[in-house]
């Protein structure tokens, strides 16, 4: 059906509605006709493909190629070991990427888009997943089309179709077009919206057409559907760094080849040598355990009201130097409410009533809908249109009546960019104009001495100094309907209060207290954001303040970065301001996490290097524009946010520490052996086993690590800081060296009082377990003595490492594991002298904390 083709009527008739929608039975009997409006996902994964994936790595290439070796030499105990090792690993990582995947569905079911719709002849705000053929849906300003509709009304509406048409300029809609042509291309029909373009300004109202696969973006949704999310980049890095590290090894593997062949070395031994450095050099279980990490980091941060859309902006958040917040809604309640109406430099506060004009102005220049219930008044639309209309009509319940009484012509809805509002009613031919803005705005258009015009000025300055917003009044008798701007009277402005949220000054300085910069990015008049910013702690004097001339005349003069670096509050800032802000302040170095709302938020969200959207009063641009959404819109889940993300780094960083060093010990141990010309210490298999069973169980408990003391008392890292830093190669070449000297010497020196070669290995290899068991303790702080961590913050940790002892105790005494791994029971003695020398590990670690905190090297 070409309904661009079609008038209005035509549309009603033969959809079966009307101007007051659809009624409930209706509803029911098209939704069980048409089904749910959600169009079709990217096709999931099927359970086998993501196995399949488990095996896409070159560790699992280079275990595989190990695994085919042995059985060709008939080293079955080591081949079937691999086998087993890579069947676990492949359970683990189907597990976790399937519980990924439905923790991402359950987060689409979180993160809902609204419409708001008319039934039975009320305005009411349903999930849009809800609509049906034939609704009647109500578009502003920041709003997802959720379908395709034929406009029946529209107010200056443009709408950017960009991902239906590839056009990036933003399409004027004109519900009054009418075409002859049904092949009309899609771009072309401007008294359509189809779902999935976004309103950038205007209002309208419109009758779906079309839901779900019917509406032009669900044809072609398949296409456009993205079938996998991309990666942290620190797993990407990791990744890398695995891969040079292979190659790395297989430069070396080839050197002691040649020095195998030369001391005339069996090519068995070779192998296994080649296989043992592979094994110990490589990090198998990192992967894994970091998505674990940033697993438990984005539910951490779930549970603290903050909705992670893409993995890597956890470990994004943990650096974050500065937040550019939005004011209304985020540091404050955004529940407006009229103080005053003030007229004539008289002020009316409660139940005292202004002027009928200004009432009469405030309530008849409102897109608010206002509906009657049960229970009362409900009111729907923009919150200073809502405070006006509750105020207007708690003072005089007669003003709705007046608000209908005559026919309302046209209306020009408030834009940021314009600054005003404007509605024009007609009674007895002669029109009624009534408009509604920012005091400088609207002072510009009225009829006054400049002396007078500075007497507003002056009082408005009074009241924004106090924290209130501004909003003038102005009306005009005229025989034109249309829009007019100038010759207005002035009839006085209101002060509308937004209070500060709770505990959102106790957030404010937890920030800086953890080296954040905290700037203030508002429409509000300056003095209205340096009044709240004042009382936050975030500006302490006015020269920190920044109105939207000045940044204009900072645009013009290059936008030097410089001169901005003191500001903190940017007061009546257009969205190229803000987001001109966000590119200087990142100039600086910062890392900026930007917050906003609305439409004209979404090009610094989306510049941001973190975009933080609010969920309950966002728009759904807003939303789409971001890296996090704020369930609660509050200022105070963002510093939680950072504490998360902070947290989730160190996590990292910890896990890291633990795998590196102990592969580190791992190679030294297997040089050492080869510069002395003994056996190898460790048999592959053996190297597997320390590395994806003992450490594999540790590293995930590791990764789930509460939060340091100091977490949020510190500076933010920088950006582009190396995981690994000064810091961690110190402790990694400390630890490592200590623990592949140790055990090289445990094996020298068994080997020298007689033990056979598997006796030896049998020890050494219990030596590295007892290593992992107490390196985990090192490797929960970089900078805190173990001794003044508090241990029963990580029970699991706990747990960890009595499971990894007792495992491989336990295997000491199974048969089937004496043979796979050649172990055999060590007596206590033994166990206990290995267990000192394993101690002595906490104490290097400890030495190498005491000496670099004063030598100052952290």
């Amino acid at each position: 059906m070409f309904y661009h083709t079609q008038t209005i009527p035509s549309i009603f008739e033969q959809l079966d509605t009307s101007q007051k929608g659809l009624s409930d039975s209706n509803v029911a009997e098209r939704f069980e006709r048409y089904g749910p409006n959600t169009l079709p996902e990217s096709e999931r994964r099927s359970f086998f493909g993501i196995i399949i994936d488990q095996f896409k790595s070159p560790i699992i290439y280079i275990l595989l190629i190990a695994a085919l070796v042995s059985f060709v030499i008939k080293e079955f105990s080591d081949a079937y070991f691999i086998l087993g090792v890579l069947f676990i690993n492949t359970l683990i990582g189907t597990y976790q990427e399937y519980s990924a995947a439905q923790k991402a569905n359950s987060l689409k079911q979180i993160v809902k888009t609204y419409s708001q719709v008319i039934r039975n002849g009320m305005t009411k705000r349903i999930a849009s997943y809800d609509l049906t053929i034939g609704d009647l849906v109500l578009l502003e300003s920041g709003s997802q089309v959720p379908a395709d509709m034929r406009l029946i009304e529209s107010n200056e509406l443009f709408v950017n179709e960009s991902l239906l048409t590839g056009e990036s300029v933003d399409v004027h809609k004109d519900a009054a077009f009418l075409s002859s042509e049904e092949t009309l291309p899609v771009a072309d029909r401007i008294n359509m919206a189809y779902a999935g373009s976004f309103v950038a300004q205007g209002r309208a109202k419109g009758v779906v057409t079309a839901i779900a696969l019917e509406t032009e973006i669900g044809k072609i949704a398949e296409l456009l559907a993205d079938a996998s999310q991309p990666k942290a980049p620190l797993i990407i890095r990791m990744e890398r760094f695995t891969l040079n590290i292979a190659k790395i090894i297989g430069v070396v593997i080839l050197i002691l080849a040649v020095l195998g062949i030369y001391r005339e070395m069996e090519l068995r031994d070779i192998f296994f040598l080649a296989v043992a450095l592979a094994v110990s050099s490589i990090p198998e279980g990192l992967p894994v355990a970091i998505t674990v990490a940033l697993s438990a980091a984005s539910s951490a941060m779930s549970r603290r009201n903050v909705i992670v859309r893409e993995l890597s902006s956890i470990e994004g958040l943990g650096s974050c130097t500065m937040i550019a917040s939005d004011k209304t809604g985020t540091l404050t309640q955004n529940m407006l409410s009229v103080s005053a109406f003030v007229a004539e430099n008289k002020t009316y506060k409660g139940d005292e009533v202004p002027t009928k004009e200004m009432l009469i102005c405030a309530i008849r220049c409102n897109e608010a809908a206002i509906t009657e219930h049960a229970d009362g008044l409900k009111f729907y639309g923009d919150q200073v249109d809502i405070a006006l209309a509750r105020y207007a009509l708690s003072l005089d319940q007669t003003m709705l009546q007046l608000r209908e009484s005559i026919p309302l012509v046209q209306q020009l809805p408030y834009e940021p960019a314009n600054g005003y509002a404007q509605s024009v009613y007609e009674e007895a031919s002669v029109f009624y104009h009534y408009l509604k803005g920012s005091p400088e705005t609207v002072l510009e258009r009225c009829h006054m001495g400049d002396e007078d015009k500075e007497t507003v000025r002056a009082n408005v300055i009074e009241w924004a100094s106090k924290g209130y917003r501004t909003i003038a009044l102005a009306a005009k008798k005229s025989t034109e309907s249309f829009f007019e701007d100038r010759d207005f009277n002035y009839l006085g402005f209101v002060a509308i209060n937004d209070p500060l949220r709770p505990g959102v000054v106790e957030a404010v300085k937890t920030a800086q207290a953890a080296g954040i910069s905290i700037a203030m990015i508002t429409g509000d008049h300056p003095n209205t954001g340096y009044y709240i910013a004042k009382e936050l702690g975030i500006a302490i004097d006015k020269d920190e303040v920044m109105n939207g001339g000045e940044i204009e005349r900072w645009l013009e003069r290059g936008a030097n970065e410089k001169e901005i670096s003191h500001k903190r509050v940017f007061a009546r800032v257009s969205p190229e301001h803000k987001q001109s802000i966000v590119k200087a302040f990142q100039s600086l170095g910062h890392f900026v996490a930007v917050t906003g709302d609305g439409v004209n938020d979404a090009p610094a969200l989306k510049y941001a290097n973190i975009g933080i959207a609010m969920g309950k009063s966002g728009t759904d641009v807003a939303r789409e524009s971001s890296n996090l959404i704020l369930t609660d819109d509050s200022f105070s889940s963002i510093v939680n946010g950072i504490e998360e993300g902070r947290i989730a780094y160190d996590n990292i960083r910890k896990v890291i520490h633990l795998l590196i060093s102990t592969g580190f010990a791992e190679i030294v141990l297997i040089i050492l052996s080869m510069l002395f010309f003994i056996p190898i210490p460790l048999l592959p298999v053996q190297l597997l086993w320390l590395n994806l069973v003992t450490n594999g169980i540790q590293d995930v408990a590791l990764g789930l690590e509460r939060g340091e003391p100091d977490v949020l008392k510190r500076k933010p890292r920088h950006p582009k800081e190396r995981i690994f830093n000064a810091i961690m190669i110190r402790r990694v070449i400390v630890g490592g060296l200590y623990m592949g000297i140790s055990a090289f010497g445990v094996f020298y020196a068994v080997l020298s009082l007689g033990y056979s070669e598997s006796s030896a290995r049998n020890i050494t290899l219990l030596l590295m377990v007892l290593f992992e068991n107490a390196h985990v303790f090192n490797s929960r702080s970089e900078k805190y003595s173990i001794f003044s961590i508090e241990h029963r913050n990580n029970y699991l940790l706990l747990f960890s490492v009595l499971i990894t002892q007792l495992i491989h105790i336990t295997s000491l005494y199974i048969p089937f594991m004496q043979k796979l791994l050649d172990l055999e029971p060590v007596s206590f003695e033994e166990w206990s002298i290995l267990t000192v020398i394993a101690l002595g590990l906490v104490l290097v670690m400890e030495i190498e904390k005491k000496l670099s905190k004063t030598l100052q090297l952290r």
